[in-house]
This record gives structure tokens, sequence and C-alpha cells, in this order.
């Protein structure tokens, strides 16, 4: 019987295959990396942008660069970390430009409600969670850059403190701060809401 430990070990020994097959320019291990995390690179950057269009040119552009510096990756450092920080930056980027339209995160749709209910979970309660995190996500559009990003990777993709202080280039302790003061400014938005 496998455990889950023997599987993540088979991940990682598969993954740094993957990349060595890729540093070596074998395109179909390249495919195979963008399979695996493109769906991850894609929620953190949509959560950071809030727009679709802009969250899947920052993916493509991501893994574009990926590609372009997997000669430059070092195997002893953690892959998703390298690879969510050209992420992070890129979103960033456009972030800081101004290029994000103002749009709310992604809706609740139907199916949503219909997983919801499905898991056990009455959909008054599901449509109340919604609802909040529905606030949260929107209270986030009003963080500064650096909170907003700290806040969505640590609180939003649950991404450890050390992965994200690696990822975006800063010290544990201005992590800690800006998640500090993101938590405590929605913190306060949100109490005129719910009482």
């Amino acid at each position: 019987m496998r455990t889950s430990n023997s599987t993540s070990v088979d991940d990682r020994a598969k993954e740094t295959l993957l990349i060595t097959r890729c540093q070596a320019g074998d395109t179909n291990a390249f495919r195979q990396l963008v399979e695996r995390h493109q769906q991850y690179v894609f929620a953190l950057a949509f959560r950071v942008v809030c727009d679709e269009d802009d969250a899947k040119d920052i993916v493509q552009e991501t893994f574009i660069r990926v590609w372009g510096s997997m000669h430059t990756f070092d195997r002893n450092r953690k892959f998703t970390t390298w690879l969510f920080r050209i992420a992070v930056n890129l979103a960033y980027d456009r972030m800081r430009r101004g290029r994000r339209k103002n749009r709310l995160f992604a809706s609740w749709s139907a199916a949503d409600e219909r997983s919801a209910t499905a898991n056990g979970n009455d959909l008054e309660s599901a449509v109340a969670n919604r609802d909040l995190a529905g606030k949260i996500k929107s209270l986030t559009a009003g963080l500064s850059p650096k909170q907003r990003i700290v806040f969505i990777l640590r609180d939003l993709q649950e991404m450890p403190m050390d992965e994200i202080a690696d990822s975006l280039g800063m010290s544990m302790s201005s992590v800690k701060a800006n998640l500090c003061y993101a938590r405590r400014k929605i913190r306060r938005e949100l109490e005129p809401m719910t009482e």
C-alpha cells in the first residue's frame, strides 16, 4: 500500500526528472510541467488581477519566461517557489501599472452551489459563506499592492510564509507585517457589514 509520503516523494522525483529533461530542451517534458502547474498559476494570477483575460496572459507569459530561463534554474531550489515568484512578479507588475480592470473576483456559480449542497452543506450556509468570501475578496482591492499579494498568497492560496517571502523577495518580517496590516484593514471594513 502506497502512503501519501511515498506519493509526494514520487511526485518530487517525477518533477525533478521533468526539470532535468526541460533543461536538456525536451518540449514534451515542459508541456507536462505546464499541465501540472497551470491551474494553480491561473488561480493565483486571477486573484491578484481580478480579470480572466489578464490572468490567462500572465499564465502564458509565466511559462514563456520559465521556458526561456529553465537553463538557469537551480535544482536545489523548489521549482514551485521559482515558478510562483515569476507569476507573482508578472501579476504585481500588471497590477502596479494599473492595467487591471475594476472587476470583482470570480462569481459564485450554480455549479458551486450544487457542489456545496452535495458536500453536505445546506444551500443557505453555502450562500452565506459565498457572500462573506465575496466581500473579503472585493475588500482586497483596497489594500496596497504588497499587502494584497501577501494576503492573497497566504489567506486565499494558503502558501506557506517562507515560500511567500522567497517568492516575493521580501524578508519574513515584511511578509508578516504586510499580512497583519491587510488582515486588520479587512477586519475593520467587515465589522460594519457583519453587525
